[in-house]
């Protein structure tokens, strides 16, 4: 049966269905626009999108709200995720696979951190998909309820912080600061090129049995942000500049995923020079 892409028109959602039609797999895409295969105007009407809910459908939802605006993030991070759900059961839809974010681990200095962990969010943003997959484990208790995946999705090249951060300033002119520890090292953290966040989502994208399986999805080589910034410069923004500053509050040096679940699904390579890798993936998706 066929693959649906909710928010194909969103950062993480416009990866999954580019790499999608790159390798014709004839996944399709819902949006609010109607550039994509399935108009749904409003995530809020359940009347709507009724071509996804089928049996046998896959969903992957990348609709998402980032803001910090708690009602818009409780709205549309949790609410829309339960009617989501409960549409889905209703009508025999195989499988949902839904993202989460690392941020639901807080700043949890012990890394790396599993799946096991006892979440400690500290934004909203994490909070609310923290609630969402609370919401999840909740719903599976009811009959039918369709194969559940949950992607824990470490930074993202491409649709990271850093890298807007450093597109403003790059184009600017201006320097970018970029905070070290007083060891002279920049945090450490999990990220993941976008052509390996697709391959990760295919590989999980089919259903299964059991419970809801939740897995960390991050390349097997933490990132050194000064690293980071290195591949963006050599790849994408050969004018960005950056100043060193002490770091000033209390963000851990490192905050870096396990792998070890998501390496039973797909094998990603370590690579010393992932830096590199997953800007020059950001580069050719946007080139092609």
């Amino acid at each position: 049966m066929t693959t649906y892409i909710l928010g194909a028109n969103g950062r993480l959602g416009g990866v999954m269905y580019r790499y999608a039609k790159r390798a014709n797999l004839h996944w399709k895409g819902q949006s609010r626009s109607r550039d994509f295969d399935i108009y749904w105007p409003s995530h809020m009407d359940d009347r709507a999108g009724s071509e996804m809910f089928r049996p046998g459908a896959t969903l992957i939802n990348m609709i998402g709200a980032t803001s910090q605006n708690p009602d818009e993030l409780q709205a549309i991070n949790v609410e829309f995720v339960k009617r989501l759900l409960n549409r889905a059961t209703a009508t025999g839809v195989a499988h949902i696979v839904l993202a989460s974010s690392a941020s639901v681990y807080g700043n949890i200095a012990d890394t790396p951190l599993t799946e096991e962990v006892c979440l400690q969010p500290v934004s909203a943003y994490g909070t609310s998909k923290a609630r969402m997959e609370d919401a999840v484990h909740a719903a599976c208790t009811e009959e039918n309820t369709p194969a559940i995946t949950i992607l824990r999705i470490g930074n993202v090249a491409g649709s990271d912080a850093l890298l807007a951060t450093a597109e403003r300033h790059a184009s600017s002119g201006a320097p970018m600061t970029l905070h070290r520890f007083p060891d002279g090292a920049a945090p450490i953290r999990s990220y993941i090129g976008p052509e390996d966040l697709f391959n990760v989502v295919y590989a999980l994208s089919h259903p299964h049995i059991g419970q809801p399986r939740v897995v960390n999805v991050a390349s097997p080589h933490a990132i050194s942000l000064d690293v980071a910034l290195q591949g963006y410069r050599s790849y994408l923004l050969p004018k960005l500049r950056w100043v060193d500053t002490p770091i000033q509050d209390e963000s851990p040096a490192r905050v870096v995923l396990c792998t070890k679940t998501l390496g039973r699904f797909i094998r990603l390579k370590k690579d010393n020079h992932y830096a590199d890798e997953m800007a020059l993936q950001v580069a050719r998706d946007r080139n092609q």
